[in-house]
C-alpha cells in the first residue's frame, strides 16, 4: 500500500499493509471502521486506514502534523480543487530571503555551529512560498485547509533537497546531493476515502469523539520528536521564532531556556512516566479496542508493558521483523558497545476493553 510522508523517525511506511490487515482480523463483524490515530506523525498509518474506507480522527503535539492531516486526511477533491492553479502562482514568485534562509542555509550560528540545511537559492524560494501563504490566508483569499494543504507540499519539497540526516538537529558538513537540487513545489496524492479531522494537543487531554479503534504508536526513546522536526513545527505556524544552540533550534524547544514550551513535553519521552501515561490514555480513549504499535527497544520493556496490560485487558500480539531507522547506522541510538544494530521487531499489540467481554480480543 501506497502512503507519503517526510523522513521520519519511527515511520510505518513498510508496515502499514500489516497494521491495518491485523486491525480488520481482530475488529468483530458488524463493529464500524472508525479509527483514532493519536499519535498520527506523518500519518501514513492513517492514510492506509483511509484508503481502506475508513473514517479517521488524527491528533499530535506537532504541529506539522496538521499539515499532513489536512493534506492526506482531510482533504477532497472538492476542498481541494484550487491548490493545483495556488501552487502554479507560488511557484512564480520571486526568490525572498526571510527566517528559513537566514537560519538553515549555510550559516554560523552564534554558538559556532555551521547550519547547512538548505542551498540559500532554495531557501529563498521556501521563504517566498511560505510569506505568500500567510499573506494570503491572512486576506481570507485561502481557507485554513488549503493554507495548510499548501504548507505540507512546501514541507515534502523542502524535504527532498535538505542535507540532514534525517532529524533537524544534525546536519551533515557537506552538502548532500539531493542538496543541489531546485526546490520544486508539486501537488500531493490522497486517498479516495471518507474524510477525517484532527485535534492537535496532547493524548492525555485532547476531547476525542466516540470510535471502533485507538492506534497507538507513541515515542519510543528519550529523544523528543519536538525537538527533532521543530523547523516543519515552525514552518507550519510561521512564528519566525529565535532560535539557539549550535543547531538553531527553536528556542523554546530548549529545556534550558527561560522560554521552554512545556506543551511539547511528552510523558512517552520517560521510563518513570511512559507506563503509567500508556494505561491513563488506554482507560480515557472512548473505543473498545486499542492497537499499538510497539517496538522491542522502547523505554518500556515489551514484558513490562504486556504484563501491565493483561493486568487490565485482553491482549493478542503480533511480533514482525522490522529494520531500524537510518539514526542506528550512525551511532545515534546504537546500543551497549555502540555497536550499530540495524534489526529489531515491531510488536502489534490489540487491546480489548474489560466493557466488551474477553470474547471481543478475536473475531
Amino acid at each position: 500500500m501506497t502512503t507519503h510522508g517526510v523522513k521520519y523517525i519511527g515511520s510505518k511506511a513498510s508496515l502499514v499493509g500489516q497494521i491495518l490487515s491485523f486491525a480488520q482480523e481482530h475488529l468483530p463483524n458488524g463493529t464500524p471502521h472508525t479509527l483514532i490515530d493519536v499519535f498520527t506523525g506523518t500519518t501514513r498509518v492513517a492514510q492506509s486506514f483511509r484508503t481502506a474506507g475508513w473514517s479517521v480522527t488524527t491528533s499530535d503535539l506537532s504541529w506539522a502534523s496538521e499539515a499532513y492531516a489536512h493534506a492526506f486526511v482531510i482533504r477532497t477533491p472538492q476542498s481541494g480543487g484550487r491548490i493545483p492553479e495556488l501552487i502554479a502562482k507560488l511557484k512564480a514568485l520571486p526568490p525572498q530571503a526571510d527566517w528559513i534562509t537566514r537560519n538553515y542555509c549555510d550559516v554560523v550560528t552564534p554558538d559556532g555551529g555551521i547550519v547547512k540545511m538548505w542551498k540559500p537559492e532554495n531557501g529563498k524560494k521556501a521563504d517566498a512560498i511560505r510569506n505568500q501563504i500567510a499573506a494570503w490566508e491572512t486576506a481570507k483569499t485561502i481557507s485554513h485547509h488549503e493554507a495548510m494543504i499548501l504548507i505540507a507540499c512546501l514541507l515534502f519539497a523542502l524535504d527532498k533537497v535538505d542535507s540532514s540526516v534525517g532529524v533537524q538537529q544534525a546536519y551533515l558538513k557537506t552538502w548532500a546531493s539531493r542538496a543541489n537540487n531546485p526546490l520544486e513545489l508539486e501537488d500531493l496524492p490522497f486517498p479516495s476515502g471518507p474524510p477525517g479531522n484532527h485535534i492537535i494537543g496532547n493524548a492525555l487531554n485532547n476531547p476525542y469523539e466516540a470510535a471502533s479503534i485507538a492506534y497507538l504508536d507513541p515515542p519510543y526513546s528519550a529523544h523528543s520528536y519536538a525537538t527533532y522536526y521543530h523547523i516543519w513545527d515552525s514552518i507550519t505556524r510561521w512564528d519566525k521564532p529565535a532560535v539557539g544552540l549550535k543547531t538553531n533550534r527553536r528556542i523554546d524547544r530548549v529545556s534550558a531556556s527561560d522560554s521552554y514550551d512545556e506543551s511539547m513535553h511528552s510523558a512517552w519521552n520517560s521510563k518513570r512516566t511512559a507506563l503509567e501515561a500508556f494505561m491513563r490514555l488506554i482507560d480515557r480513549l472512548p473505543t473498545p479496542f486499542v492497537l499499538i504499535s510497539y517496538n522491542d527497544e522502547s523505554l518500556v520493556p515489551l514484558e513490562t508493558l504486556e504484563a501491565t496490560l493483561k493486568e487490565k485487558y485482553t491482549i493478542r500480539t503480533k511480533k514482525i521483523p522490522y529494520k531500524r531507522n537510518i539514526m542506528s547506522q550512525i551511532g545515534n541510538v546504537a546500543l551497549g558497545d555502540n555497536t550499530p544494530v540495524t534489526e529489531n521487531h515491531e510488536v502489534l499489540i490489540w487491546v480489548a476493553k474489560p466493557a466488551q467481554g474477553p470474547s471481543a480480543a478475536a473475531p
